[in-house]
């Protein structure tokens, strides 16, 4: 049953509003439907879309240079002093002391102790100790992640509910959850359209099985593995492509003495990720720690069939089963992932029996459910801090 909820004034914080990177699409995507029933203000450091028309913008400005921690601490002082007694709702996707609605979209900081024991957590401490970023974090992180004023915590998975459950338990009463949604209107005409066309900008031919790639920390995400599954199966009709705000450079060195510099594609930031998705033969998201994984689901919903890591490590794949996705139990065996690439380039009916099955799953997965949730967590703020 849906609720109404009253037109609210309501300061949206984050440092980038950006369509790149899973949290900044995740704010992007929910702020541009809160602007349609409130009035919102934008307070950001930059932005590179262009913002529904109703949406009022801030640009805070940012500390330059290195360490990163201080322009963070400087976000959270000043976004404080411009909403202080002026908004309903103070609603950050960042790092912030002051918010009454917070949307968490990775592991807390403090999950790097409690998720330890013995000889590793006493060592981990003592780094923290001499660390001024750490510190600054897990300062942050403690103002931000608490009860005062009956604050809100939005997770966006269950996956991530759990890992701030474990670290503050004191605030599991006010923890809600929001899952990311999709918006794919593109017929599967359009979608074959995009398809030739990337293809060609590429210079990727008919017959290549393409694989993408998309993070913004390759690493992480799981890129080393994914070479060394191509270079184990050594079959050139594979081509990588890679997209994301990451350094090449930091690979290239690895593409080249694994010989692949013919198959791996490196595109950096992509502007328009839904005309990029229908490229691909599969989207591989080997992940090693993900809250959920939003181009996962994006891939889906574009009828791309996916490879990814399992509910222990990837928050989305807590939806999935053996007929949605491929699902990797162990994501830094190579072994395993090259199986799974080579049986789906093998078996044709197998990708176009995970590709529809899982765009079924994603296309049911809306935006308009995260925004109810969120309002949800508006009015448990309004209902308790009115009284």
């Amino acid at each position: 049953m849906k609720h109404t909820i009253s037109r609210l004034r309501i300061a949206v914080l984050i440092r980038q509003y950006t369509g790149i990177g899973g949290a900044e699409r995740y704010c992007v995507e929910l702020t541009e439907r809160l602007a349609k029933q409130h009035e919102v203000h934008l307070f950001c450091q930059s932005i590179e879309i262009e913002p529904h028309p109703n949406i009022i913008v801030h640009i805070i400005p940012k500390k330059r240079g290195k360490p990163r921690y201080l322009n963070q601490l400087e976000f959270s002082r000043l976004t404080r002093l411009a909403t202080a007694g002026q908004f309903d709702i103070v609603h950050s996707h960042d790092m912030v002391t002051h918010a009454n609605v917070q949307t968490l979209h990775v592991p807390c900081v403090r999950s790097r102790y409690t998720d330890i024991s013995g000889i590793k957590k006493i060592l981990r401490y003592l780094n923290s100790a001499i660390s001024p970023r750490l510190l600054a974090y897990l300062w942050l992180e403690k103002k931000q992640i608490c009860t005062k004023n009956n604050r809100q915590i939005i997770a966006v998975s269950e996956f991530l509910a759990q890992n701030i459950t474990n670290s503050y338990p004191e605030v599991v009463n006010n923890i809600n959850i929001a899952y990311p949604g999709i918006a794919v209107s593109k017929s599967k005409k359009t979608l074959n359209t995009l398809r030739q066309q990337q293809r060609k900008q590429l210079q990727l031919a008919d017959d290549a099985f393409v694989i993408l790639f998309v993070a913004n920390d390759y690493k992480r995400k799981g890129l080393p593995i994914i070479l060394q599954a191509i270079k184990a199966l050594d079959i050139p009709q594979l081509q990588l492509v890679v997209a994301g705000d990451d350094r090449p450079k930091k690979f290239t060195t690895t593409v080249k003495k694994a010989g692949l510099n013919n198959q791996v594609h490196f595109i950096g930031k992509c502007a328009d990720m839904h005309a990029l998705y229908p490229v691909a033969d599969v989207l591989i998201h080997p992940t090693l720690a993900d809250t959920y994984a939003m181009v996962v689901l994006e891939a889906m919903a574009h009828g791309i069939p996916v490879i990814v890591s399992n509910a222990t490590y990837c928050g989305f794949a807590e939806h999935l089963t053996d007929n949605e996705a491929l699902l990797i139990d162990q994501p830094k065996d190579p072994v395993e992932l090259a199986k799974h690439i080579n049986t789906l380039l093998s078996d044709t009916d197998l990708r176009e029996f995970l590709a529809t099955n899982g765009r079924k799953k994603a296309l049911a997965i809306s935006w308009e459910n995260t925004l109810q949730q969120t309002q949800r967590a508006y009015r448990k703020v309004l209902k308790l801090t009115t009284r």
